[in-house]
């Protein structure tokens, strides 16, 4: 992997009947499938990467901080380099076309 281009997260979300932990290092160029059964978490990682969903802990992305509540960094969502394709139409509920 080359070590100039890379995304690291460190996220945790807490929900009554479910709870992620995330600890993650990914190649920052190319694709990466991230998959597991129905209620895994798979698009809850991945709305907290976008910055759809808040997550506590830090992400990284080339050695850009988005995340990091310890010094109380947020990058907003529409900030982020990040492509994200949904099953549904689902980015902004509260908006319609």
């Amino acid at each position: 992997m080359n070590s100039e281009h890379f995304i690291e997260a460190r996220l945790k979300l807490v929900r009554a009947d479910f709870a992620l932990d995330v600890d993650l290092r990914l190649p920052g160029q190319g694709v990466t499938a991230l998959f597991g059964p129905s209620g895994c978490g798979k698009t809850s990682c991945l709305r907290s990467l976008a910055g759809l969903e808040r997550a506590r802990g830090r992400v990284a992305v080339n050695h850009r901080v988005w995340q990091d509540d310890a010094q109380q960094q947020w990058l907003p969502t529409h900030r982020r380099a990040l492509g994200y394709v949904f099953q549904e139409a689902s980015l902004f509920p509260h908006l319609s076309v």
